[in-house]
Parts: structure tokens; C-alpha cells; sequence
């Protein structure tokens, strides 16, 4: 069986998002390989994390099951996208039994070449576009929802990687749902493997630097938390693609003299990230739209509390109470109350990483998420 996965696969990990997801699931699927041997399934991986347009083709010497070929995207990727894999998918369609994609595009293009195709959707189009205000992002949205509808109606599987994903694609479909399984997203094994070296009071937020990741109200409980004089510091790694928001940012902690109690680093190399997980007291998240936070599960495995909002798929990831805390996310008060309760409580700290520890092992391991998907593709020829 020939497999294509369409995923932004890069040798070496990174900072979370589409890139680390890639990067876990391939691990993964490495961990399983005398599975594929005995299957006789061949992965062929195609990613758009090249350096030239067209096609770079190599073999794995270790793992002979295992074939990639890097290309690169075609800016504004928005919108170009789906003529990119047109051009590369074209090329071995005829080779191709299932072709898995993890960005909409490929497997827009999958369906239209008739390849059977499983999308596994990672964002919610329909909620993310109010936090991209101007003309070209509501272009570039109501294309991409367009593009949903038409792909959603051919598609061979849709994987959920959280039920919060079928519970909305159902609200946005309305009728012609797709036969839709949840699988969840694979975290690495190097976050299993950290040691937990915690320094009392470290407060953690990555993520891009945004509206929709809410900094500004986390901000706000970190004054409130000050005024309390409960001790701590604050450090928000991650993009900074809205100039204007992280001004309004930076503003806001001169405002409350929080100059000394925060710290934006910006994007950080990958060790670094670990690091961070790996000496925080509590990873806080104030996002206003999530669908399966990589921070939560990555924090999880690594043993640091979560505190995070009461959305999306994010009460299917924290166990409330045991593993971490769900609040409002645009009430500081409520930030300030499951803080200062964590960080004054070493003993409900190490419950909850225990049992954050516990989940994580449980449900993320990456062969654990790869055997499930190799018996979906089995299930599915």
C-alpha cells in the first residue's frame, strides 16, 4: 500500500504548531516501523519545508518504508496553495492508493484528482477568521471555507483531532457531513523525556504573540496577581506577527510596571522551549479560539499544570481540578484566583503533574496516535 502524507515535515523539531505536529507523527510512524514492514505499507512524505520549487527527492537509510520529497510554498501561500500541489501530486497521482493531508489545500486537490483522501483538520476556518480583520483576510477566509465545503463532500475520512472539531464541523456543514474519527494529535518523545526541573513561581505562555492568543487579558490578572504580592515571573515566547497588538502589549506592562515580571523573548530555538517546560511552575494559556492546543499536551508530558479557558477543545485535553484548571479567559479575576491557588500550593502542583503526566502518556505518545492511524488506513483499503 502506497500512502502519501502532505504534511510540513522538517527533520529537526520546532516550536509546536503544523511543523511540530509533522514532525511528531513521522516519529512515530518510525516507532512503528516493523509494522509497515509486515503491512508492506510505504509512507512517501511530501512537504512543503524545501528550498526550491521544484521536487527534492530522498530515501530514509534506516527506515526503507519511509520516502520524502521537499518542495518549496509559493508565496502568498494563502492563495497558492492549491496550485502548488496540483503541480507536485500530479506527478505520482497514479502511484498514490490513500493520500493523507493535514492542510486543506492538498487534500482539495487530492479530491479533485478522485485520490482517496483523509483531511485531518487542525483549524477551525469559520471561527479563526474574526481575529484576521482587513479585506484580503476575508477574501483569503471565505476561499478557504468554499474550499471546505467542496473538499468535505469527497472526502474519503475526516480525522478530529479533538470532538469539539465534529461538533463544529457538523454546526458548519449543516447536512453532507463527512465519515469523520477522532485522532488525536502525537507529541514527541523528547517532551516525555525532560526532566521536571521547576523554579517556583515561573509562569509560561508560548505562542504567537496575537489577538486571538489574548496576551493583554493574562496581563491584566499578572497585575492583579502583583497587587497580591504573590511572587512569580511571566516569560511569552513565541512569533510576534501582529506589530501593532504587541505594542499595545508592551504598553499595557509599562502601564502596570510589569517591566521586571515579563518577559518577551520573541520566537526561541526549540531547546530553549523545552527548557522553559521544563523549570515552569504553571503553563497559562488566555486564548480566545483553540481547537487542540500542542502547548497543552506538550506541557502535560512534560509535568507542568495547565491552566486554560473553558473553550473550545481545550476541556477535552485538561482534566479540571486534577490535571489543571479551566477559567474564563477574559476574566483576570478568575486568571488571579487558579494562579495564586497553584502557586501557593507545592503539594496540588505535584498533583496535578503527576496526573498531567498520566494523561499525556496515555492518550499522545506518538506510536501510540500512529497505531491508531495505521488501522485507519488498513480499515480503509
Amino acid at each position: 500500500m502506497d500512502i502519501t502524507l502532505l504534511l510540513d515535515y522538517s527533520k529537526k523539531r520546532t516550536f509546536g504548531g503544523p511543523v511540530g505536529v509533522a514532525y511528531d507523527t513521522v516519529e512515530g510512524l518510525k516507532k512503528n516501523y516493523r509494522r509497515l514492514e509486515k503491512e508492506d505499507i510505504h509512507f512517501h512524505i511530501m512537504s512543503t519545508t524545501g528550498t526550491t520549487f521544484h521536487s527534492m527527492f530522498e530515501k530514509d537509510n534506516k527506515y526503507s518504508n519511509i520516502s520524502y520529497e521537499y518542495f518549496r510554498s509559493i508565496v502568498p501561500t494563502a492563495i497558492t496553495s492549491e496550485i502548488n500541489y496540483l503541480l507536485h501530486i500530479k506527478k505520482r497521482r497514479e502511484k498514490i492508493d490513500l493520500m493523507h493531508s493535514h492542510a486543506l489545500s492538498g487534500a482539495f486537490v487530492g479530491t479533485l484528482y478522485k485520490i482517496p483522501t483523509i483531511l485531518t483538520l487542525h483549524g477551525m476556518i469559520w471561527r479563526e477568521k474574526d481575529f484576521f480583520p482587513g479585506m484580503y483576510s476575508r477574501f483569503v477566509f471565505k476561499a478557504h471555507m468554499k474550499s471546505f465545503e467542496y473538499t468535505s463532500r469527497r472526502l474519503k475520512k475526516l480525522i478530529a483531532i479533538s470532538p469539539y472539531v465534529i461538533k463544529e464541523v457538523n454546526q458548519f456543514l449543516k447536512t453532507k457531513i463527512p465519515d469523520t474519527e477522532v485522532i488525536e494529535n502525537p507529541v514527541s518523545d523528547v517532551f516525555f523525556e525532560q526532566e521536571k526541573r521547576e523554579k517556583e513561581g515561573l509562569i509560561l505562555y508560548p505562542g504567537s504573540i496575537d489577538r486571538r492568543k489574548n496576551q493583554i487579558d493574562l496581563i491584566k490578572a499578572l497585575y492583579l496577581l502583583k497587587k497580591d504580592k504573590i511572587k512569580f515571573h511571566c516569560v511569552l515566547p513565541g512569533p510576534i506577527p501582529d506589530q501593532g497588538y504587541f505594542n499595545e502589549l508592551q504598553e499595557l506592562i509599562k502601564k502596570y510596571q510589569l517591566e521586571n515580571d515579563v518577559t518577551i523573548p520573541g520566537p526561541v530555538p526549540f531547546e530553549q522551549l523545552l527548557r522553559m517546560y521544563s523549570e515552569a511552575s504553571i503553563m497559562i494559556m488566555t486564548t480566545l479560539q483553540e481547537t487542540a492546543p500542542m502547548v497543552i499536551s506538550e506541557a502535560m508530558a512534560m509535568r507542568t499544570p495547565v491552566i486554560a479557558p473553558n473553550i473550545s477543545g481545550i476541556p477535552y485535553m485538561v482534566s479540571a481540578g486534577k490535571s489543571g484548571f479551566l477559567i474564563n479567559p477574559d476574566s483576570p479575576e478568575e486568571i488571579v484566583d487558579k494562579t495564586a491557588l497553584l502557586l501557593g500550593d507545592s503539594t496540588l502542583r505535584k498533583q496535578f503533574q503527576e496526573e498531567s503526566r498520566r494523561i499525556a502518556v496515555s492518550r499522545w505518545k506518538s506510536e501510540v496516535i500512529t497505531n491508531k492511524l495505521i488501522d485507519l488506513y488498513l480499515k480503509m483499503m
